[in-house]
């Protein structure tokens, strides 16, 4: 019956509206860095990567849990083990061509994590074409394992870390521009696309939003483009 009443206007629908809450409201993502199976020299008799090769990062908006923190005894001892769970839209990877694997890393906040884990969520009302989006579960990379500075080396006017360039201090919204003060956001809304002049001005004609922190005062403040 789901098909009867959920079309693909419908469907349209919920995912611009999940981008909008992801883009546009809540304003967390990471730095991911996927691994090129291409050019990654994988060992003939131990099927394991000694050095592994990575492509270009991309930045991907997600829902972010908390990290969970438990704890694991051992005979000689105890050790802390720490998993972030991050969600991701599934039609915003399909409109970047992008896919998420296993034993990639990303980069939240200040922590690297490798990805250990990659879920389907639920699907649209039964349709099993449609897909809600996807788990990325990640444990923290070991020392040594993955160095994003490599790939991103803080200039030489800064003494901030690439890591801690990442933590988020500047929050603009997408609004389904192709562009914003932040430059290219890949960023696409099918009912726009589809209804073209018969949608209002995005934004109502104000423009994205940015929420900024007020260096001198340490306080967030909040403007739009006008």
């Amino acid at each position: 019956m789901s098909r009867l009443f959920v079309t693909s206007r419908e469907i349209q629908f919920i995912n611009d509206i999940t981008k909008e809450v992801i883009k546009d409201i809540v304003g967390q993502f990471i730095v991911y860095f996927p691994i090129t199976t291409l050019k990654t020299r994988v060992h003939p008799i131990y099927e394991e990567a000694v050095k592994k090769i990575f492509e270009n990062p991309i930045k991907l908006d997600v829902l972010a849990a908390q990290p969970k923190v438990t704890n694991k005894y051992f005979q000689f001892g105890m050790e802390q083990i720490t998993t972030l769970e991050v969600f991701v839209q599934a039609r915003d990877l399909i409109d970047k061509g992008f896919t998420v694997n296993e034993g990639d890393f990303f980069v939240y906040g200040t922590q690297v994590y490798e990805v250990s884990n990659f879920t389907y969520l639920n699907n649209l009302y039964g349709q099993v074409e449609y897909e809600v989006g996807y788990k990325i579960l990640g444990n923290p990379a070991r020392i040594g394992e993955f160095d994003p500075e490599i790939f991103v080396n803080p200039t030489k006017d800064s003494i901030e870390t690439y890591i801690q360039k990442n933590v988020q201090k500047e929050f603009v919204q997408q609004r389904g521009l192709p562009e914003n003060k932040e430059g290219t956001t890949g960023d696409f809304r099918e009912m726009r696309d589809r209804l073209t002049e018969d949608m209002p001005d995005i934004a109502l004609g104000e423009g994205p939003r940015e929420v900024t922190v007020d260096e001198s005062k340490k306080a967030s403040t909040f403007y739009s483009d006008d």
